[in-house]
């Protein structure tokens, strides 16, 4: 009994901490922010940006940038247009199939995660730079869908 008890308490912490009812439909239209912390003048831990539109309840277009920080700011991004179905994105990268990126989206973040089958995988980016984590939302505006890669964004910083 206590067994069980602890398998259920161990279930429910891991799940996020937005977890929606399937039925509750998110639209997922913003730009969401993760912010790097800024010390002296070099911006530490990871950094981006997530810009989602809703095509159709079934179907959204995405761009994506993340920095991994000082000391190197390897970076990484796609745009992509995706299937959206109970408040997720699944982006299998292109040149890595052993990989699969989850977007989790809620009415004021969205989660990414990484699920593997072979646990070297960096899921297309470089060594390091996709992590999982909450990006913030930050607008609810229809966002411009770009390449972010190429128009220079830099790392968002926090004070």
């Amino acid at each position: 009994m206590k067994s069980m008890l602890l398998l259920l308490a161990v279930g429910i912490l891991r799940l996020p901490f937005f977890v929606s009812h399937p039925s509750d439909f998110i639209d997922p239209t913003g730009t969401y922010i993760l912010k790097g912390t800024k010390k002296n003048t070099r911006i530490l831990g990871h950094s981006g940006e997530l810009r989602v539109k809703l095509l159709t309840p079934k179907k959204v277009a995405m761009c994506f940038y993340i920095n991994k920080g000082y000391p190197g700011y390897e970076s990484g991004s796609f745009l992509d247009t995706l299937a959206y179905d109970d408040n997720l994105v699944k982006f299998i990268p292109k040149n890595d199939g052993d990989c699969s990126i989850i977007f989790c989206f809620s009415d004021y973040a969205a989660e990414i995660r990484q699920v593997y089958r072979n646990p070297q995988s960096s899921c297309g980016f470089g060594e390091g730079i996709l992590v999982s984590a909450f990006f913030e939302k930050s607008s609810e505006e229809r966002p411009i869908i770009q390449d972010l890669s190429s128009h220079g964004i830099s790392p968002t910083i926090s004070p």
